[in-house]
């Protein structure tokens, strides 16, 4: 049984117009995100386990010390902030020590530490350096061996990649994962970049307005969501009326009334990814096959968004808006595009049905 880095228990507290209710736990030694909507609490949860807020009633435990009615500064739990709260004179070293005045290290054990903490966060050969003369990347690197130097036993990360450029952004993502299995500490990593989120993560929890809509591995939230929000939120998604299905199933018709039958409900809703679809965009030419399948014949094409690596096609079938990835640019006016009856989930008022 994997030892628990964090628990909150039943969890309660309004801050501001969110009222946060709370019940999780992470392992030790986990990464886990928490993404949501600007306003759905995100910071706040932080704001609970480091001290800062006290929850109206739920417990909260650290390494399975109840930490609840502890002052923030005797938690041991470090946060990085989005603007770092580095100090912009001191040189690098001075900030990395500042940390180290609580665990009363002699001189050489000071100077030993700070340059196996900045090694640790691939920040050599800087100590000597004014933090204002930094790169923001490097000044990011500094505020993490600096809450790293507090020997933590969970680390917060408030969007800490928020005022950074894209290509910074995803190589620092990368940093922040190889500096916690380096560190080994559990850590608790806000994002407002849901790809960020899901490319470095354990485990992922959404929020929504205040409550925890979905908890699981990257992969569970992006493939099997639970909610219409959770599907919308995390990615590009198609969202289609139960009929679809009957101007567009194609499947030997022995088969056909079965299949309707056992799969879907008229109230019901059907959902899937535009990654999943097998696209033709040259009219004339025979589609692919696979059995059994929707079938979206000349859609008119209403936007294409160039993204680097693809496109983003937007098109019309008869009253119905799809959304499907494609390599190349469209060759016409019209695709026709086809997703797979296994790439499909099917919703209930919002909820995933399983079946």
């Amino acid at each position: 049984m994997p030892e628990l880095g964090l628990v909150c228990n039943q969890i309660r507290k309004t801050i501001g117009k969110i009222t946060l209710d709370l019940d999780f736990s992470i392992n030790k030694g986990e990464l886990v995100s928490i993404i949501g909507p600007s306003g759905s609490g995100k910071s706040s949860v932080l704001r609970l386990v480091c001290g800062l807020e006290s929850p109206a009633s739920g417990s909260i435990s650290i390494n399975g010390k109840d930490v609840t009615a502890l002052e923030a500064e005797k938690r041991k739990a470090a946060i990085v902030l989005p603007d770092y709260a580095i100090f912009p004179t001191m040189s690098v070293e001075q900030n990395v020590s500042y940390a180290l005045k609580g665990r009363h290290l002699s001189k050489e054990e000071t100077v030993a530490e700070i340059r196996r903490l900045l090694e640790l966060v691939n920040l050599g050969r800087t100590e000597k350096r004014k933090t204002r003369e930094l790169s923001a990347e490097e000044q990011y690197k500094v505020a993490m061996a600096r809450a790293l130097a507090s020997q933590p036993d969970i680390l917060l990360l408030d969007e800490p990649l928020s005022a950074l450029d894209t290509k910074t952004r995803q190589a620092l993502r990368n940093e922040i994962r190889e500096i916690h299995k380096k560190s080994g500490v559990t850590t608790l990593f806000v994002s407002n970049n849901q790809e960020e989120a899901l490319s470095i993560s354990d485990k992922v929890i959404v929020l929504r307005e205040g409550k925890i809509e979905q908890m699981g591995s990257p992969e569970d939230i992006y493939r099997r969501p639970n909610s219409e929000f959770t599907a919308t939120f995390t990615g590009e998604c198609n969202i289609l009326p139960y009929d679809v299905i009957l101007k567009t199933l194609r499947v030997p018709e022995t088969e056909r009334s079965k299949i309707i039958y056992q799969c879907f409900g008229p109230e019901h809703r059907l959902l899937f990814r535009p990654e999943d679809m097998v696209v033709n965009d040259m009219p004339g030419l025979p589609f692919p096959e696979f059995f059994p399948h929707l079938r979206f014949e000349n859609a008119k094409i209403i936007r294409s968004e160039y993204l680097g690596k693809e496109y983003l096609v937007t098109a019309q079938y008869e009253d119905l808006i799809i959304k499907v990835y494609t390599v190349y640019k469209p060759a016409s006016d019209y695709i026709t595009a086809g997703i797979r009856m296994t790439k499909i989930l099917e919703f209930n008022d919002g909820r995933l049905i399983r079946h």
